[in-house]
């Protein structure tokens, strides 16, 4: 797909909606992985050598302990209802428009980036939230002088203003416009359907789609939709209607980083390698920020109905005191600023945090970017 100015303008958009408290760099962290010794090393200046049993134990990498987490958040109602009324024109839509059998006043103009509309001899017209009927007779009222009756044809050429997101495991990522009512099912066909999918094999794919973890925007929220209940249930309560400005996004089964947010000095994902472990995605993230509160942080697994938490104490960790942990892709590491108190509430904000992140990243990278813009979201709040 060729992407023009206005796509990556709009991916702009994205990356300022998303907050304001800290920079995330949305590009994989290209730094080798530092080993726990080094780590410990740094934190406390020299390693002893004479280790206790419990200390030596301690060094071994463990499991996380998690606790599993629902969240019964159920879809609004009116998601599912079709979207009615007519069509209403925005800055970037490309307009056919023609003195009604007068072929030599055909004209292909764009609404430009202040909603303004200008054809033939008319004054400009400010068309941003105007529907196709009302911009013709507008258009009619200004030309009543230069032409004899005249009608106005207008139709919509490129629906550039009233777009979604499509990104990751599906044949044709990108943005594509709203021209009629479009459901999730509607919007992944016009993304080509997904990728190799194939629900009997689906660990042996390294294509296929991680339905439990995918994800759909709105505004800067999670819509709760089970894609997993959608696509592979065919559960049609899940398949809302998208909405202009929608992200969609569907990883991967296995090709998966680590993403390590919050306060690190470069947030954002870091490639996962077999052995990866806390410390070694927070040293590859650049370390922790002075400001980070590093006795709550979390570590998050699983999808954004389901998932499993566990809180860590990062500096307790860098000084042996517990056992660093093992990681695996598609982890969410959460490092927070304040010292939260209600862990499935901030857990909530984390991962709506996490997935503006994976869309930002997702949308620069087939948007044509090299990945390197910061952008600054916040997972809200102390509490």
């Amino acid at each position: 797909m060729k992407f023009r100015p206005g796509i990556l303008f709009q991916l702009g958009l994205l990356l300022l909606a998303a907050g304001m408290t800290s920079c995330v760099q949305t590009w994989p962290a290209d730094r080798e992985f530092q080993t726990h010794a080094a780590l410990y090393a740094e934190d406390q200046g020299v390693i002893d050598d004479t280790l206790t049993v419990d200390e030596a134990i301690n060094r071994i990498p463990a499991e996380p302990d998690f606790q599993q987490l629902h969240f019964d958040k159920t879809i609004d109602p009116a998601c599912l209802k079709k979207p009615s009324g007519s069509y209403l024109v925005g800055p970037g839509d490309t307009l056919d428009i023609e003195v009604a059998e007068l072929a030599d006043t055909r004209r292909t103009t764009r609404v430009l980036p202040d909603g303004m509309l200008y054809y033939d001899v008319a004054d400009g017209i400010n068309v941003k939230g105007m529907t196709i009927t009302e911009i013709s007779n507008a258009l009619s009222e200004q030309l009543v002088n230069d032409y004899v009756n005249p009608i106005i044809s207008v139709n919509v050429a490129n629906a550039d203003s009233q777009r979604f997101w499509l990104l990751g495991q599906v044949r044709t990522p990108g943005a594509f416009p709203i021209q009629k009512p479009t459901t999730v099912i509607d919007a992944i066909s016009q993304g080509g359907g997904l990728l190799s999918y194939d629900q009997n094999n689906e660990v042996g794919n390294p294509e296929a789609a991680d339905l439990r973890r995918s994800i759909l925007i709105r505004n800067g929220d999670l819509v709760p939709v089970d894609f997993d209940a959608l696509i592979r249930n065919g559960d049609m309560s899940q398949n809302v209607y998208i909405q202009p400005g929608d992200y969609l996004f569907i990883p991967s089964l296995t090709s998966r980083s680590i993403y390590v947010l919050g306060e690190v000095i470069t947030p954002g994902p870091v490639f996962y390698e077999e052995g990866a472990t806390l410390l070694t995605a927070v040293a590859s993230a650049g370390g922790v920020d002075k400001e980070a509160v590093k006795s709550k942080a979390l570590i998050l697994r699983g999808g954004t109905h389901d998932p499993q938490v566990a809180v860590v104490n990062i500096d307790a960790v860098m000084r042996g005191k517990e056992p660093d942990l093992l990681l695996e892709g598609g982890d969410i590491v959460w490092v927070p600023r304040t010292a939260w108190t209600k862990l499935k509430e901030y857990t909530e904000a984390v991962l709506i945090t996490a997935g503006q992140a994976v869309a930002i990243q997702e949308g620069i990278t087939v948007a044509g970017g090299d990945g390197r813009t910061g952008v600054a979201i916040t997972a809200g709040g102390g509490n």
